[in-house]
């Protein structure tokens, strides 16, 4: 099963359906995001909304559709801006003229094919000891074709995603899997049932479980989870 737009599409759409989620996600980045944030993948603003009494806030995006609908949800917020963009051009270091203490990447790593780049760029743009705040898709054997489908390179552990951090500019701080619950979705979908994307029954299901998870997870932290947490500072 190769790459298929209209399910990436499809993902970026019914994400609003897990807002529950992306607030657990959020939460657990919050005490690491500075002022001057730059997001990677910003996609339809998901993370962004939770931003809006930053200082300034710049979303990168490399779909011009996505980059112009966006726009205009946040159009009255003149300290949230946009950008076509990608993150390995090397356009991007320039960013680093808008004193940027924190970059945020919410799944979207995993869709670069030269990550490395993607990471050293990072440690040129943000300032020093600012902070990359990174989810990405976890465990190497969840990859299925769900990942396939989306235009996933891959899926990341603690180790592998440690190595590459450390050996591109960045200390890691922080790391932890999220989401137990998700793990086991996301293995019977696309590595038993070859399904593109999840269903939306599930998605809405396991947003109204999402507050209970969470608070299981905040006691006793699992050992595996759909989604890795990374927080690294860049290196003196």
């Amino acid at each position: 099963m190769e790459y298929d737009e209209n399910a990436m599409q499809t993902v970026r759409e019914t994400r609003f359906l897990i807002d529950e989620y992306d607030k657990w996600l959020f939460n657990e980045c919050k005490p690491f995001l500075g002022q001057r944030i730059l997001e990677i993948g910003c996609g339809l603003g998901n993370q962004i909304r939770y931003l809006l009494d930053r200082e300034l806030v710049i979303g990168l995006d490399n779909c011009d559709d996505t980059v112009s609908e966006v726009k205009q949800v946040f159009i009255d917020f003149p300290n949230i801006q946009f950008s076509c963009l990608s993150i390995t051009d090397p356009e991007v270091t320039t960013l680093e003229t808008l004193v940027i203490d924190t970059i945020i990447s919410f799944n979207c790593l995993e869709h670069i094919e030269d990550d490395e780049l993607a990471i050293q760029n990072c440690a040129k743009i943000l300032q020093p000891d600012g902070k990359l705040v990174l989810i990405l898709p976890a465990h190497e054997w969840l990859y299925g074709s769900m990942d396939r489908s989306i235009g996933h390179y891959r899926r990341y552990n603690k180790e592998t995603l440690s190595k590459k951090l450390e050996q591109n500019g960045f200390n890691v701080i922080q790391q932890k899997y999220v989401n137990l619950m998700g793990a086991l979705g996301w293995y019977l979908n696309g590595r038993v049932l070859g399904r593109k994307i999840p269903p939306t029954s599930q998605l809405r299901l396991a947003n109204k479980i999402f507050p209970i998870t969470r608070k299981f997870e905040d006691k006793m932290e699992p050992p595996v989870g759909v989604t890795l947490l990374t927080i690294s500072s860049v290196k003196a």
